[in-house]
C-alpha cells in the first residue's frame, strides 16, 4: 500500500537527486569555463621576453603572472607602442578580441658592458647586478645590498644591468650573496599600489576635472582599478595612465 509517508520519502529523494545533478552541472560549467581561459600572464610574459630577445633586447615584462586570458586561435601579435619597445601591446583577434598593454623594461644587449682579458682578447662577458649580502623573502633591496660581477652571456633572461631598476624592490624568495638577481625573484612592481594617494581626472565634453583620491587596488599601466574619490567619498573605476594618475571615462 502506498502511503503519504512513501510519497514524502520519494519527494525528498527526488529533491536530493536534483541537487546532486545541479552540482554536477555547475562543476562541468566551471571546468569548461576554465578550459576556455588557456593563456596565462606567465605564458604571455615568456612570449614577450622571447620576442624581444630575437630583436637583441633584454627585458623584464610587468604583467600579473596568474592572470588568465581567452585562448587565441592564432599566434598572438606583439606590437610596440613606441619605437623603443619600452611598452608593447599583446593582442588576439579570434575567437574573442582582447589585448593587454605591457611595460617591458627593455635594455639593449649591445649596450652591455664587456670584459676584456689582460691579453686584450674578449672573454664575451657582461656586467650584471648581484647581491652583496644574503637577503630574506620580503626584504626591500637597498643600494648597499648590490654589487656588479662579470658573467658569460649564457644565464638566460630577466637579469639586471643597473642598480636603479632594483632599489626599492621587494624579494619574494630568499637569495644568497653573489646570486644574480632576476625579475622572477622580485614581487610585482605595480605602477599604482593599494592605499596610494592618486590623482583622478576626466574629460567630460571638453571640461577637464581633477580630483584627489586613494587607490583601492594594485594595478599596472592601462589596467582598470577601483579608486575612492576623497571629495565625494564615492568608489569609482578608472584606468591607470601614469604613476599616481587615474583616468575616469564617464
Amino acid at each position: 500500500m502506498v502511503t503519504a509517508h512513501t510519497f514524502t520519502f520519494l519527494a525528498d529523494k527526488m529533491k536530493y537527486i536534483s541537487k546532486i545533478l545541479k552540482l554536477i552541472l555547475l562543476h562541468s560549467m566551471i571546468l569548461y569555463s576554465h578550459s576556455s581561459f588557456a593563456i596565462t600572464g606567465s605564458e604571455i610574459k615568456s612570449l614577450v621576453v622571447n620576442f624581444l630577445a630575437d630583436k637583441g633586447l633584454n627585458s623584464s615584462p610587468i604583467i600579473k603572472e596568474n592572470r588568465v586570458f581567452k585562448q587565441c586561435s592564432h599566434k598572438l601579435k606583439i606590437n610596440p607602442i613606441f619605437n623603443d619597445y619600452k611598452t608593447v601591446i599583446v593582442s588576439c583577434k579570434e575567437p574573442m578580441k582582447w589585448q593587454v598593454t605591457i611595460r617591458t623594461n627593455t635594455t639593449n644587449k649591445n649596450s652591455f658592458k664587456k670584459s676584456t682579458s689582460v691579453g686584450g682578447n674578449s672573454d664575451n662577458l657582461i656586467t650584471l647586478v648581484i647581491l652583496k649580502h644574503n637577503l630574506k623573502k620580503g626584504e626591500v633591496i637597498q643600494l648597499h645590498n648590490l654589487n656588479y660581477t662579470n658573467k658569460k652571456d649564457i644565464i638566460g633572461n630577466g637579469y639586471f644591468i643597473n642598480f636603479e631598476n632594483l632599489i626599492g624592490r621587494k624579494l619574494k624568495q630568499n637569495l644568497s650573496r653573489g646570486q644574480v638577481i632576476k625579475s622572477r625573484h622580485l614581487e610585482e612592481n605595480f605602477m599604482v599600489k593599494e592605499g596610494q594617494s592618486i590623482l583622478i581626472f576626466s574629460d567630460l565634453n571638453g571640461i577637464k576635472v581633477k580630483m584627489a583620491g586613494n587607490a583601492l587596488q594594485n594595478g599596472h599601466f592601462n589596467e582598470l582599478i577601483k579608486v575612492k574619490n576623497l571629495s565625494s567619498g564615492k568608489i569609482i573605476q578608472g584606468r591607470i595612465v601614469d604613476e599616481k594618475k587615474i583616468f575616469i571615462n564617464y
